[in-house]
């Protein structure tokens, strides 16, 4: 009996370690089309992306607050976008290029 408490304890507790330890895969779209770089910064990191025909993908982004912005490759960048990222999963992030 002892020994089957132990094992539902740890399978437990790395369940738990597993989920606290997720990331998030953040697909970027940009809205008005052009391509250029994403940052996305914040406590989790700093995260960049290159658009390609307006759209790019940031793996293993730790959930959060961030601060989005696109630099497009002619003209100027975007003002500062705050977002928050889930802790794991998939995420959709649109951004308008101007």
């Amino acid at each position: 009996m002892k020994h089957a408490v132990a094992t539902v304890l740890c399978v437990f507790i790395l369940t738990l370690a597993a989920v606290a330890h997720a990331d998030a895969t953040v697909h970027v779209k940009v809205r008005g089309g052009g391509d250029g770089q994403v940052q996305l910064k914040g406590d989790g990191g700093s995260f960049t992306c290159t658009t390609s025909q307006g759209s790019c993908t940031i793996r293993s982004v730790p959930g959060g607050r961030y601060v989005v912005v696109f630099k497009p490759k002619s003209g100027s960048p975007t003002a500062p976008k705050k977002v928050m990222i889930p802790p794991d999963g998939k995420t959709d992030l649109h951004i308008a290029a101007k």
